[in-house]
């Protein structure tokens, strides 16, 4: 089995790049493709935190790109990563070194027990590092994180924006959403004409196939030449 990263961009509704969220990609000479969430969660421990610091390299590499573009990088807390990222001085340290780098907490992380998610929330918090609420919607884990109001950003679960979008009441659904956390991201989006329609309801960031990802390394491809200082 083998996994290689890449940058999927997220744009405002006016197509300025706003960051990118840092996706492994994994395959094998069987089963093309595999869910990579499934076989970090399976993961030993000590494998989960060589994958989070091989990450945070990756990232270092391109700090400079990201602070002079002033652009964000999401990393997703899969599992026991979010333990690492309050636990673990080596990987403390270097998030807190890098506030651009955001850290996304997927519903289907967090636990059933409302003490236990405060705890971890409010550990996050205290880091520089913005926190997101990543896959909304997806029936994991209730309203409870949104209605706490400590998240940054939310990002809505692919199959239920998807499934909600040109729904008369898509528009009550995001203003709901607001009232907790006014930045919110919708990922899925594979029809540019859905753009002014996310833009009137007050949609921050837009993520999807209208937008292509590349591969981690070549990240600098996203902002051409001309514009990048």
């Amino acid at each position: 089995m083998h996994y290689h990263f890449i940058a999927d961009p997220m744009r405002d509704t006016t197509d300025t790049l706003l960051g990118v969220e840092m996706v492994a990609r994994f395959t094998s000479e069987t089963i093309l493709p595999l869910h990579s969430d499934f076989i970090i969660t399976a993961w030993s421990s000590e494998q989960k935190r060589h994958f989070m610091l091989e990450q945070i390299q990756l990232i270092t590499r391109k700090r400079d790109w990201f602070e002079k573009n002033n652009l964000f990088c999401t990393l997703n807390l899969i599992d026991e990563m979010a333990l690492f990222a309050i636990g673990d001085p080596v990987i403390t340290s270097a998030l807190h070194a890098m506030p651009f780098i955001t850290l996304q907490l997927s519903e289907r992380v967090l636990s059933n027990t409302a003490c236990l998610n405060n705890l971890l929330i409010n550990s996050l918090r205290d880091g520089p590092n913005a926190l997101w609420l990543g896959n909304l919607g997806s029936g994991s884990a209730g309203a409870s994180p949104l209605v706490s109001g400590n998240f940054d950003v939310v990002k809505i679960d692919r199959s239920f924006f998807l499934s909600q979008i040109g729904k008369p009441m898509f528009p009550i659904l995001i203003k709901n959403i607001r009232e907790y956390c006014d930045r919110v991201v919708v990922e899925g989006v594979e029809d540019a004409r859905l753009i002014d329609e996310l833009s009137n309801v007050g949609i921050w960031a837009v993520q999807g196939d209208i937008f292509p990802s590349v591969v981690f390394s070549n990240i600098e491809t996203l902002i051409p030449a001309d514009v990048y200082h």
